[in-house]
């Protein structure tokens, strides 16, 4: 996140770099907002997203700025390194998925326990 911004009592604004941050990153951190805010996004032409929660009339809790700093960087963080880890496995998980769907006959399986 490059900038945090309160803009009034009940609305905030988000300057994020989306070459930090992609969209499938920022999408899945904002999907857990949707029930308390309304949600504006855009990316410019130099890559920057600015993001604008604005609470919802008939939202249920009161939202610090410091509070909803915090657990959106602290969201966008997890939701990357989740995103990391993803493609990082990907090949294993497609292995393991041709693994267990496969007819047996096809991959020889060895036996790791030494007999005696």
């Amino acid at each position: 996140m490059i900038k945090a911004e309160l803009r009034s009592e009940n609305t905030f604004c988000f300057t994020i770099n989306a070459s930090i941050f992609n969209e499938r990153v920022l999408t899945k951190a904002l999907y857990w907002y949707a029930d308390s805010f309304i949600i504006y996004w855009s990316k410019d032409d130099n890559n920057i997203y600015e993001v604008i929660l604005e609470l919802k009339p008939n939202a249920n809790k009161m939202y610090t700025y410091e509070y909803v700093t915090h657990k959106f960087n602290q969201d966008l963080i997890d939701y990357k390194n989740r995103d990391l880890v993803i493609n990082e496995t990907k090949d294993i998980r497609n292995i393991l998925y041709v693994k267990a769907f496969a007819n047996n006959d096809d991959f020889e399986d060895f036996n790791l326990v030494s007999e005696k």
